[in-house]
């Protein structure tokens, strides 16, 4: 077999590989000629999809297996995947997605994409598909987990694979009774993880992932955790790099794409505006007095923000006081007052102005910064990339930036999937799109925003793998230009404390994987 693996110059429909990245699919076929299921674990954006599309190319195009292939990706990339298998091979493939999320779209693709028919209507045989990859998103997996398990899956893929980490997650359930039929019809069905981040914050969740695709080598989880739960020892680490190293491939920029241009981190304290403080010390001590005078005029009363989370009632405290629930009501009402105490009534214009001043960007140490720094950085020709954990951080943010004129596109998890396409196409593209608007978990995955080269942090994320990918959108393959990360840690707070916690999580990832 090693005859048959692509040798360098090997053109995918006119398209060449990298030189690591060829050496990532001889490494992915060898595998499958072994008939061993593997994880593709190189840093995030490298590559890794065009990796796996060529490697299904060769599959097919070289073994001459039809498939079927099944391809399990996140929403926001399915767009991507899509021109990927399009651009790179002549396979036929099927998006089994409907773009508002009703199930009626998706029986017309079963109706009419996935069998021949005779005349009378009746299914010629269930085993001859009319697609070779079939191309869906978690969701639409787990939605119609009963059809999809009927197929004969040969080779399952699986992107950001580390969402299967969590043993009893309704996602790996539904994966797992998907893959069955295949699985005992063609004797081995090749699985394939892709992830930059395997691991994240414990053994377990490596094992769960070395589990999923080989589940005879890696059966005992008791055993695995025994031997290698708590990293105590150099021994330990290179025997547990051993045992995984002919299922992992992995690699970071530094050492195969020296053409992307590095990053600099800067880690940005913060203080606390005096507005800031007195909620801050109200929710760490539990001060329901100033919390029920806030909650009393929004909502008739119902507004005290419940305090059974303090962690993240302080996380929000840090981002921007309006997001403690009845505060924002509490002081733009004040505000009313002072301006009419001291002007009359105020017009529209007038009040914009006041909100944005004094509401939306005095009121948070991260604002006041924010505000400098993106006049600074618009003003140099640049483009940003700004994440948060909370969607109502992002409206204020939006609304902020709609108030000041500033050009922005949103992408969250409440952005269906075409116009999260066009919002990625409009900023990489467009030379006015300044500023993009991400949650970090919808937005920190899978997609290519290389036209920005400045990204902002605001608020961290406690597992601190989902703040690399979201610097990984624009610090990948494409890169031209010099990225520079701000990340926001308010001084002195939890957020600060949370920070150094999850700073340490890496150091075990640095450890295992290298």
């Amino acid at each position: 077999w090693k005859a048959l693996l692509p040798r360098p110059g090997r053109d995918f429909k006119g398209n060449l590989l990298r030189d690591y990245q060829l050496e990532g699919v001889r490494w992915m076929l060898s595998c499958w000629y072994r008939r061993r299921s593997c994880i593709l674990a190189d840093e995030m954006g490298l590559g890794k999809t065009v990796q796996v599309t060529a490697l299904l190319e060769h599959i097919f195009s070289v073994d001459g297996i039809r498939g079927p292939f099944l391809v399990v990706v996140p929403l926001s990339t399915i767009e991507h995947w899509r021109r990927e298998i399009e651009a790179w091979t002549d396979m036929e493939l099927c998006v089994y997605h409907d773009i508002g999320g009703g199930r009626e779209m998706r029986d017309v693709i079963r109706e009419y994409e996935w069998h021949y028919r005779d005349r009378a209507g009746n299914i010629i045989s269930q085993n001859v598909l009319k697609f070779h990859v079939l191309l869906t998103t978690y969701d639409d997996m787990i939605r119609d987990v009963d059809e999809l398990s009927a197929v004969a899956w040969r080779c399952v893929v699986v992107d950001e694979a580390h969402r299967l980490r969590n043993l009893n997650s309704r996602l790996l359930e539904c994966l797992r009774a998907v893959m069955l039929r295949g699985a005992g019809v063609h004797g081995f069905q090749h699985r394939v993880l892709m992830t930059g981040t395997p691991l994240q914050n414990n053994m377990e969740e490596l094992w769960s992932l070395m589990n999923f695709i080989e589940p005879d080598k890696f059966g005992d989880r008791a055993r695995f955790l025994e031997r290698y739960g708590a990293m105590e020892t150099e021994e330990q680490v290179r025997s547990l790099q051993r045992r995984i190293a002919p299922h992992m491939l992995r690699r970071v920029k530094e050492d195969v794409a020296s053409d992307i241009p590095p990053k600099e981190e800067t880690v940005v304290d913060v203080e606390l505006t005096l507005l800031q403080k007195q909620y801050y010390r109200a929710i760490f001590e539990k001060n329901h007095a100033i919390l029920y005078k806030v909650s009393s005029g929004a909502s008739g009363g119902a507004g005290i923000p419940s305090l059974m989370n303090i962690q993240m009632e302080l996380r929000k405290c840090c981002n921007h006081p309006y997001l403690v629930r009845g505060v924002e009501d509490h002081e733009v009402g004040q505000m009313l007052q002072l301006l009419q105490q001291a002007k009359g009534p105020a017009g529209e214009a007038e009040l914009a102005r006041e909100r944005l001043t004094k509401g939306l960007v005095q009121s948070s140490g991260k604002m006041v910064l924010l505000d400098k720094l993106l006049t600074k950085l618009r003003r140099e020709g640049h483009k940003v990339l700004l994440f948060s954990q909370f969607i109502g951080m992002l409206d204020i943010i939006g609304e902020y930036a709609s108030l000041s004129g500033i050009p922005h596109e949103r992408l969250d998890g409440r952005i269906t999937g075409n116009e999260r396409q066009r919002a990625i196409d409009r900023f990489n593209r467009d030379p006015a799109s300044f500023l993009f608007l991400l949650s970090t978990r919808a937005g920190g995955v899978g997609i290519n925003l290389t036209a920005a080269d400045v990204c902002i942090i605001f608020d961290s994320d406690w597992n601190p793998q989902n703040d690399v990918q979201a610097m990984a959108r624009c610090h990948r393959i494409g890169q031209t230009k010099q990225v520079a990360i701000y990340r926001l840690i308010t001084r002195g707070s939890f957020e600060s404390e949370m920070f150094a916690r999850a700073s340490r999580k890496l150091g075990l990832e640095q450890a295992v994987l290298g």
